[in-house]
């Protein structure tokens, strides 16, 4: 079983606690906020209000020993900052994950110690935890942890004359070629909604629609190459 410890119970980490099965992932949450705190505790969690005035908490929900992986994901910049170089400092090994709101900030976090940044406001990594299934969770949680491996997700816009233009997605096996997790689609026939490929559908892909991948920015690349997008 993997621990995990969540600091900040914001929306985005209540969204990713959700998804970290219990039979699979210890989790701690720590926040600085009594409520989040109680409305942690309420959805079933394990979690304890901490203001981070000592490393002495971190160290107790398992920074620096057994804890695996750290999501940082208080609505309070300054604190995931803090967090985020208090807990490299104990763990040089610790895989950290930090969410920022501003792009312009994701270079000062990396410098801090984080191993990869999120955002809310993209499509991001949050949505990628929303959908998937378990054993690609585990998947998902080791490119993300991973120095050399550069993930990144992106919107595609299908052209008309895109190799992809009309064809099922099941149907093609393009995304695995290219080492893709098919997230999901913006079928403009169905209209404006994001449909995430956990529904089980199997969507026709036409010109003008919006497809969403996770995976290496070289396949990425790659795979628009090969497919033809905006």
């Amino acid at each position: 079983m993997i621990k995990i410890v969540l600091f900040g119970y914001s929306k985005t980490g209540r969204e990713i606690a959700k998804l970290l099965h219990p039979d699979e992932y210890e989790l701690n949450i720590i926040d600085e906020n009594p409520l989040h705190v109680a409305q942690a505790n309420e959805d079933g969690f394990f979690a304890r209000h901490s203001t981070f005035n000592d490393d002495k908490l971190l160290n107790e929900m398992g920074i620096g020993e057994d804890a695996k992986i750290l999501f940082c994901t208080s609505s309070n910049d300054s604190l995931n900052l803090f967090v985020t170089l208090s807990a490299r400092n104990i763990d040089k090994n610790l895989k950290i994950l930090t969410l920022i709101y501003k792009k312009e900030d994701e270079k000062k976090m990396l410098l801090a110690g984080a191993n990869r940044t999120i955002s809310p406001y993209d499509v991001g990594a949050l949505k990628a935890f929303r959908i998937i299934d378990k054993p690609q969770v585990s998947k998902v949680l080791n490119l993300f942890s991973s120095h050399t491996n550069k993930l990144a997700i992106s919107e595609i816009k299908i052209v008309k004359d895109s190799i992809l233009n009309g064809v099922y997605f099941n149907d093609t096996n393009i995304f695995r070629e290219f080492d893709l997790i098919f997230l999901g689609i913006l079928d403009r026939e169905l209209g404006e909604e994001f449909i995430f490929c956990s529904q089980g559908l199997n969507h026709k892909i036409d010109d003008e629609d919006v497809i969403v991948v996770l995976g290496s920015k070289m396949n990425i690349q790659n795979f628009k190459q090969k497919v033809g997008s905006k």
